[in-house]
């Protein structure tokens, strides 16, 4: 159930009523469902915070979510002479959420008529292309223990601040988790070699199993440097927008 501002007039004692009957009955419904909240609307952990137009720049503990547009942020509904984000910068923006334990709600535009604009058509085409090749290291993980790293952070974090606008480079990574398996994107193209540092300091030599990047199978060369991990990357591309190594380690009994 997503909620707006307005929850922040109705008395606390509603509130409690409200979620602890709806959580009930998500146990009697054998589903799963989340309530959203916007500021300090809800006490932290009894909801999903949501960010309008924003994000944190941190891992953080609780979860949350980013509402947004795939267009510039100007209104929440068709506007003749819209301009459009990048797909390239919507998928960032679900990798960036994604790795510090957030989630993107992501708003499409109709028109009059029914039809979804060009610009968006093209938007959900690329992210469903992305996806396709790389949702494993979406779906279904965690954050891991550092989000990631390289010379792009984001400087502020909360509603509103998504005008700053990030440009990512080849030395920008970001990490999520799921059972035995590290997925380390890198938000650019690395080059004939990936370096990253935190794989270095998180990971033992002895317990990497193999390193793979998504949408190509074979197995790459890898090896600890001095102080970071180096990966030789693929001859070809194998998708667009961001490029995600696969590491999985050995079990550890």
């Amino acid at each position: 159930m997503w909620v707006d501002f307005g929850i922040r007039f109705i008395q606390e004692h509603y509130k409690r009523d409200f979620l602890a009957y709806y959580y009930s009955k998500a146990e009697e419904w054998g589903k799963e469902v989340v309530v959203t909240y916007k500021n300090q609307d809800l006490v932290p952990g009894s909801g999903l915070i949501d960010l309008e137009l924003g994000r944190f720049n941190q891992l953080t503990y609780n979860e949350w979510i980013t509402d947004t547009t795939v267009d510039d942020g100007s209104g929440w509904c068709f506007l003749n002479n819209n301009t459009y984000k990048p797909p390239t910068e919507v998928i960032h923006y679900l990798i960036e959420n994604v790795c510090k334990n957030g989630y993107l709600l992501l708003n499409v535009d109709p028109m009059p008529n029914g039809k979804i604009p060009e610009p968006s058509q093209n938007t959900l085409r690329e992210m469903g292309k992305w996806l396709k090749v790389n949702g494993e290291s979406i779906y279904g993980t965690t954050p891991w223990m550092s989000f990631g790293e390289g010379p792009t952070r984001m400087e502020k974090a909360g509603d509103f601040t998504e005008g700053e606008k990030l440009h990512y480079q080849a030395g920008d990574y970001r990490f999520t988790c799921k059972d035995d398996t590290i997925y380390a994107t890198c938000m650019a193209w690395p080059g004939k070699q990936a370096v990253i540092k935190t794989l270095w300091e998180k990971l033992y030599p002895t317990e990497i199993k193999s390193v793979r990047m998504l949408g190509n199978d074979k197995e790459l060369k890898w090896k600890m440097g001095d102080d970071a991990m180096i990966i030789e990357t693929p001859d070809t591309r194998p998708c667009e927008h961001a490029y995600v190594f696969k590491i999985e380690r050995k079990p550890p009994f």
